[in-house]
């Protein structure tokens, strides 16, 4: 990925987020007015549910990337045919396997949930277009692997943009103009997903003619390869789901489904961060994947530590200010409720990527070198300790909430710790110490954005919408600064200055080059 298409796709992956979490901040305090306050969590939970169902998906599809896109990178073009047409009628299979289980959970979600009598039809249709939605995205999933092969994830992040945009625009106009339910919403993802969908399919026949889909190539040979390495992905998103994608099923069940909807609440920041991480990690994955294709492992190493830092110079400032200034974001979004309590419940949800922002980049490695079963394995068993802990703390403390947050918070810190960056050193054969640097520079960051952050609340009287807005732009100016001198390498300041210089016409022609 050249200079430019980086910047386009960061640019565009930020635009993104900012709409994505403002419609989601907006959305959810009015779903608390106008339905209940458990409304926003039963539209999480449902999209939590899909995320159950993602486990056995990805065991076929996390690999596909790889394999394609290894397989174009080195001339083996029926290969690459193989794999995308197996992959693509694989999860038509699956989308059609889905579909029965998931028509007894809309059926029967109030024996399964704890659900107010009189939600349960809008939850019913809600979850209905969430299914939908489901099976629209494993069966157009394949597609979005043409952007990732050729590097060329600039142009999914602009159509992503787009389609974040029109389901803004859905979601406005039914909750405006029409009687709110949350069924709004479910409508609002199908429609995403078709747009984004149907971009990836005419990004497909643009940069990758020379794949196509035909019952030819279908080979269950390729199925079999992919899913007995990606298997252990789908272990790996059963120990992600027990660390944190329980939480808002064991609230509903063994607490009440206010204590759910308030949990969900505090969850909102701590899963915008990790979208957006997801988001911008994505970007480095394709030239990571390429370069190990081509043998290039000195510039593969490279390009790690330069993306850890990347996001580090990123994500440092959003979790650090949060930290900082949670508390009076709180009391303005919820006014109605415990601000102090919702800012710790927060603070503990992203416990986790205080260390894994810094080192996130590492678990690709793991699929690239095709070396998941450890990390797998570790994953689950952290998944498992965690909520057998959970159900412990909620049975012999008081702790309520507490309890959910800070278990998955705690196994999340050993494990990035004691684990993830000594694994994937061994992976690439480098010396065991070789990303504790990276992860000592994070901290290192969120104390410093973070003291930024406080000088401001102790500077100025941050008490409404607008100087909260106000002062934390320019607490972010200052950050950004901050980080540009501690985070940043020479060159990576050279590439920072030098857009902003053509941004700003500043030198020269002002041309991109």
């Amino acid at each position: 990925m050249n200079k430019k298409q980086l910047f386009v796709s960061m640019t565009a992956q930020i635009v993104s987020f900012a709409v994505s979490m403002g419609v989601s901040f907006i959305l959810s305090p009015y779903l608390a007015n106008a339905i209940d306050v458990s409304a926003s969590g039963f539209v999480t939970q449902g999209n939590q549910f899909v995320s159950y169902a993602q486990i056995l998906v990805s065991a076929l599809n996390t690999m596909a990337s790889r394999f394609i896109t290894v397989s174009i990178h080195q001339g083996k073009e029926e290969e690459a045919n193989r794999y995308f047409s197996s992959v693509f009628f694989g999860n038509v299979f699956m989308a059609a396997v889905f579909a029965v289980p998931a028509t007894f959970l809309i059926l029967f979600i109030d024996r399964i949930l704890n659900v107010p009598e009189q939600m349960v039809t809008d939850l019913q249709i809600m979850l209905f277009f969430v299914m939908l939605n489901f099976v629209l995205s494993i069966i157009l999933s394949v597609f979005s692997v043409s952007v990732y092969a050729r590097d060329r994830l600039d142009l999914l992040a602009v159509k992503t943009i787009q389609a974040e945009l029109v389901k803004m625009f859905i979601l406005v106009g039914c909750y405006t103009f029409l009687r709110p339910f949350m069924w709004y919403v479910g409508i609002g993802s199908v429609v995403y997903t078709l747009v984004l969908g149907l971009g990836n399919y005419r990004y497909t026949k643009r940069l990758m003619p020379e794949v196509h889909i035909s019952r030819s190539y279908f080979d269950l040979k390729k199925i079999w390869e992919l899913v007995s390495l990606g298997a252990w992905n789908s272990v790996t998103r059963l120990g992600q789901t027990l660390l944190e994608g329980l939480d808002l099923l064991i609230a509903n069940i063994l607490i009440d489904p206010t204590s759910m909807g308030l949990l969900d609440f505090a969850k909102k920041v701590p899963l915008c961060i990790v979208n957006l991480m997801s988001s911008v990690v994505g970007i480095f994955n394709p030239q990571i994947t390429i370069l190990y294709a081509e043998g290039k492992y000195d510039e593969m190493v490279q390009m790690i530590k330069s993306a850890n830092r990347i996001m580090i110079f990123m994500l440092s400032i959003p979790i650090a200010f949060v930290t900082a200034f949670g508390d009076i974001f709180f009391s303005l979004w919820l006014p109605a409720y415990d601000a102090h309590q919702l800012h710790v419940l927060c603070c503990l949800s992203m416990g986790t990527l205080y260390i894994s922002m810094s080192i996130q980049v590492l678990y690709h490695i793991f699929i690239i070198t095709k070396k998941v079963k450890w990390n797998s394995i570790v994953v689950l068993l952290s998944g498992v300790c965690s909520t057998g802990t959970v159900f412990l703390l909620l049975k012999t403390t008081n702790l309520g909430l507490y309890a959910i947050v800070l278990s998955s918070a705690f196994y999340g810190w050993i494990r990035n710790l004691l684990f993830t960056p000594l694994y994937a050193s061994r992976c690439l054969k480098l010396k065991w110490t070789t990303f504790y640097g990276d992860i000592a520079t994070g901290i290192e960051s969120l104390v410093c954005v973070g003291l930024v952050g406080v000088a401001f609340r102790m500077v100025f009287d941050i008490h409404s919408w607008t100087t909260l807005i106000v002062y934390g732009c320019m607490a972010g100016v200052a950050a950004l600064a901050v980080n540009y001198l501690i985070i940043l390498k020479k060159e990576e300041r050279m590439l920072v200055s030098g857009f902003v210089k053509r941004k700003l016409h500043i030198g020269g022609s002002g041309k991109e080059q």
